[in-house]
């Protein structure tokens, strides 16, 4: 599937001031760029590994101003290429600005209104990505904000802090770069660069998951590592290896979840086991619902299992109905059907019932007619 990172409102018209500096796009060793315009400074010529760059715009900043916000930014190679849209044409420029100490990013519409963005990636389609950091300085303390993926191939306008262009990064480098922001990073900051790790196209980008994942970090900063870890290619072995070491509901059912993503055959075969031999009811049931987006012909029977056997709980029956209407309506309605007339529980018939009604197909009207006019 494309993966789709959650819709981000990002943004705020900023008050322009000085002198436009305007880079459209220019090619260089990645090719695509973004155009950047505003309060630009571009420091790829200083020389020095990213890190050294970076310290030359801490550098640069405090001359002008001893303590404020101001952002980095530069382009590294992404494991699938990055795009930002909203299904509209326009040339207008996003406009990224700072709220509450967050990257906004909006861009003006027809008729003067402001929009959010969605940003998409390719399933596998290496290609250039870039990234924004917002930085603070307060009292001699310098530190970090946040992160935000961008487009390389759109414009974007700095007006309200000024923006220290980096250029390019090598994957290694700016992998470590930012796993070193990481350790010293808010919970929040924490979440936003596991996503900007995990984009990156680099062998060392699994290890780091995994670490994050089992460490001990706030549970969302790992139920985040788990995600993205799905979302990459290969990941059912580490996910399967994750799972029994993870304690709680919340991180159990995020791994069942991220399985749910993979591509790998064996992923369907994993989530049934779960559900067959977990002891936890709660993660039992979302690990069926999760076997029921898997549409497959291992899964459909695993559901059907569940729904005949005797010994199983009431509530993950009913779980595994829900489930299978979720399949294609040529494997759910005979199955519904079956249920429906021949399973010993009155509420799994009556809960299968509800689901045929769901679907309006003419096998589930034909299965209606029968019962109601008792042809």
């Amino acid at each position: 599937m494309n993966t789709i990172r959650p819709m981000r409102h990002r943004g705020l018209v900023l008050a322009a001031a000085g002198i436009l500096i305007l880079l459209a796009g220019f090619q260089a060793g990645f090719g695509q760029q973004p155009g950047l315009e505003g309060k630009v400074m571009f420091l790829e010529k200083e020389g020095g590994s990213l890190a050294e760059r970076m310290q030359a715009a801490a550098r640069t900043f405090r001359r002008e101003t001893p303590q404020g916000l101001y952002f980095t930014g530069y382009i590294f190679t992404a494991l699938r290429a990055v795009h930002m849209g909203e299904g509209w044409e326009s040339n207008a420029p996003y406009r990224i600005g700072i709220k509450s100490g967050e990257i906004k990013i909006r861009r003006v519409r027809r008729g003067d209104r402001k929009s959010g963005y969605s940003m998409h990636t390719d399933d596998d389609r290496r290609g250039p990505a870039g990234i924004v950091l917002l930085h603070r300085i307060s009292g001699g303390k310098s530190e970090i904000l946040d992160s935000q993926i961008i487009d390389p191939e759109h414009t974007y306008t700095f007006d309200e802090a000024p923006l220290y262009w980096l250029g390019e990064a090598e994957v290694a480098e700016s992998l470590s770069l930012l796993q070193d922001l990481f350790q010293d990073g808010s919970r929040d900051l924490q979440k936003e660069l596991v996503f900007a790790i995990s984009m990156h196209d680099g062998s060392e980008v699994e290890p780091f998951l995994r670490r994050v994942a089992l460490g001990d970090y706030g549970t969302e900063v790992r139920k985040n590592a788990v995600f993205w870890m799905g979302n990459r290619p290969g990941s059912l072995p580490h996910l399967k290896e994750i799972y029994p070491r993870v304690s709680g509901t919340e991180l159990k059912k995020q791994v069942v979840f991220a399985m749910s993503l993979s591509r790998d055959e064996e992923a369907a075969r994993e989530m049934i086991r779960i559900a067959r031999e977990e002891h936890n009811l709660e993660i039992r049931k979302n690990a069926v619902f999760w076997i029921g987006q898997k549409a497959s012909q291992e899964a459909a029977a695993a559901l059907q299992d569940m729904v005949a056997d005797s010994k199983e709980d009431e509530d993950v029956k009913k779980s595994a109905v829900f489930a299978i209407s979720q399949l294609p309506e040529e494997q759910s309605v005979p199955m519904l059907i079956t249920i429906a007339k021949s399973n010993p529980s009155a509420a799994v018939r009556k809960n299968a019932i509800f689901w045929l009604g769901q679907t309006g197909g003419e096998e589930a009207l034909k299965f209606f007619e029968e019962i109601l006019l008792k042809r």
